[in-house]
Parts: C-alpha cells; structure tokens; sequence
C-alpha cells in the first residue's frame, strides 16, 4: 500500500484552500496576527523502513522547496537518528509571498477600509462570510453606489432601466441582484426575499413588466366590446370580473386556442409554471376552477401549485380513464427534467397516478400530452 506523504504540491493545494476560504481578511478585520501551521504526520519506524527511498527523497525535496518547514531529530532504533519534518508555519507575509498574493490583498484590505468605512453595519457580516470580499472584488464599490441610493430614494416607483446612479449602468443591478438584496437586508434590517418573480423590484418599490394574461371567452354572449381572445397585463386581469361560471386553466396553447364555445365559461392558457401570477386574482376564487395539464410529473406538479392557490379548483381529464383510453398516444417525458419531488395538494386518485409516473408503471417516462386527448373528451364539462 502506497505511503501518504505531504508533498511540496500536497502544502501548496492546502495553503491556496485556505486562502479562498478568506481566513487571512478575517484576521485582518479583528486586527488579529494571522498565521497557518500544517502539521506532519509522524511516520512510524516500520513505514520508514518499507518506504525508505521515498521518504528520503520526500525529506529531500521539502528541505529544497521554498516552503520554510521546521525539521525534528527522531531516534529510530533501527535506523538511528532522522531528520524528519514536523510542521510548516507562516504568517500573513508568507502565506501571501508563497502563493504570489501580495497585490491581492492589498487591494482587498483597501476595499475592506472603504466598504467598513462607508457601512460599518457590515463587519459582523463580512467576519461571518469573508469569502464574499474576493468573489466580488471587482464590483463592491458599486454594489455600495447602488446600496446608497436605493437608501437615499426607497420606493422610486421607476423601472430598473432609469434609475440614474453614477458610474453604474442598470444591467449591473439586474445581473447583481443577490448580493444587493443581501447587503440592503442588513442596511435597513429586512429579510432576503426570494428573487424569482420580480421579488427585487417589488420589495425596492421599482416598476417592472408585468406577465401578461391570455384567455378566451368561449360564451358569445359575455364577449367584451365584441372581442373573445384577449390578453392583458396582470394588474389589468386582476380588475376584471368576467361575468362567467367556470374559469378552465390549460397548459398548452393550441388547446386554449382550439377549447371549445362553452355557456358562461372562459380558458387561461399558455401559463406552465407561471400559473402563479394567478394567486392574487381574488375573483377566481368564486369561480368553478379546472386545471388541465399534460399526463406526467410535471403536470400534476402544476396542478398541485394551483390548488395551493384554489383548494376548491378540480383537475380535468388527467384520471387514469382518460391515461388507459389514450395510452397509445404518450411519448416519453425527458429523464433528466422529470419532477421527482412530493406534492402536498393532490387528491387521493391524483397522488396515485403521481406516483405510478413516477415509478414507470405505465410505461418508461410516461407522458401524455393534453393536445393528444380529444375534445370530445370535454362535453362532460359543458
């Protein structure tokens, strides 16, 4: 069995590990000495004898290597006395001289002064996650800019694109969301907000474009100024209160475009995952609901978020009758994309189905899309 020895390139892997951990900035912050010591392990009499050309070249190469590794006499009673390596100890000069690093730091005590100087509210975080002053060196002072103004002017009721801050351009904050976000929740003491949706500019009062809602009103009689296929931007459905009895919800496009007329009844389609710009439609919530969505995992993934929103909304046409009926039409769901998570908001017939999917029972990824259902299928909803 091969000797494990800490070589020149062994201390060299360790000394830059512990450089991006970023423990030498911390010492800085605290004012603390920094200093590194590796330790060797000591090698028995018996691995030095079935080893011993390794271990000699091994002691040889680390008393010629630029690393300054502190040596000890050990007796062997076979082998008499060795000089054998003991540990490796450097402070912050070294450390940085080694690993060619002296510039860097620098630049990143300057940066630590003027990001302590300007928000001294920070330290505790930064000692707390010092690996976050090098990953986004080249970008703190205007992540402070943007801090400071949106400090100065909260809610600016603006879209992102005119805000007007010195020296930093708009597609800066898009791509810096995160750690914005982040140093603004300790600013003004707000908790870090999920960024999907348009999180950002909600919670920092800025404009943004608003999903747009498609549908359909398949009652000719509740047409709206005579028009039947409709999309208006969210804020703009969340007003209306189409006068309707069932409100169906469809994944696919050219169903919602092909769904047929139905007394008192309207089709949103064309949604996916974005269904949860419903939620906050309040006058859905005294319609009659049903969501209809392809036949796999993803589709009762999306029925499940729904009925979140609506405990009261029904699924439609994803029963096993419907699977078994049209069986020979699936194709096959992509395997590294299937949802194979658990959903809390099935019903008992709906989780089993899930689960059967889920474990190939009706066929290896199984998929059924909703185009392939006939809309023959639909009458019983009318």
């Amino acid at each position: 069995m091969p000797l494990k020895l800490q070589t020149p390139k062994d201390l060299n892997k360790k000394l830059t590990k512990s450089y991006t951990q970023a423990q030498h900035l911390k010492a800085y912050m605290r004012e603390e000495t920094f200093r590194i010591e590796i330790k060797f392990r000591r090698l028995s009499e018996k691995e030095i004898e079935q080893h011993f050309e390794a271990v000699r070249d091994w002691v040889m190469d680390l008393n010629q290597s630029t690393f300054d590794v502190s040596f000890e006499t050990i007796s062997y009673r076979s082998l008499g006395d060795q000089l054998m390596p003991k540990f490796l100890s450097m402070g912050v000069e070294g450390f940085l001289q080694t690993l060619l690093k002296q510039k860097s730091y620098m630049n990143h005590c300057i940066l630590i002064d003027k990001i302590l100087t300007t928000f001294p509210q920070l330290q505790e975080f930064l000692l707390a996650k010092p690996k976050l002053i090098m990953e986004y060196d080249e970008v703190w002072e205007r992540v402070l800019l943007v801090c400071k103004h949106f400090l100065k002017h909260p809610n600016p009721s603006v879209y992102m694109r005119e805000l007007e801050i010195e020296s930093v351009d708009t597609k800066f904050i898009e791509s810096h969301k995160k750690i914005i976000d982040t140093i603004l929740s300790i600013l003004d003491e707000r908790e870090v907000v999920t960024l999907a949706q348009h999180g950002f500019e909600k919670r920092y009062g800025l404009k943004y474009d608003l999903p747009s809602i498609r549908f359909r009103i398949l009652d000719k009689n509740h047409f709206i100024a005579g028009l039947s296929d409709i999309t208006l931007p969210l804020n703009e459905f969340m007003t209306l209160d189409i006068a309707c009895e069932k409100v169906f919800i469809t994944e696919n496009k050219i169903n919602g475009l092909s769904f047929p007329q139905m007394s008192s009844a309207i089709v949103i389609f064309g949604l996916g995952y974005g269904i949860e710009s419903l939620k906050e439609v309040q006058w859905l919530q005294n319609k009659k609901l049903y969501y209809w969505g392809d036949i796999d995992t993803h589709g009762f993934a999306i029925l499940s978020q729904f009925r979140s929103y609506f405990p009261h909304a029904e699924s439609m046409l994803m029963n096993e009758e419907i699977l078994l009926k049209y069986k020979n039409m699936a194709t096959q769901e992509n395997e590294t994309k299937r949802f194979m998570g658990e959903l809390g908001y099935l019903s008992k017939a709906e989780e089993e189905i899930f689960l059967k999917l889920k474990e190939d029972f009706y066929a290896k990824y199984f998929r059924l899309e909703q185009e392939r259902i006939g809309f023959e299928s639909l009458a019983r909803y009318s």
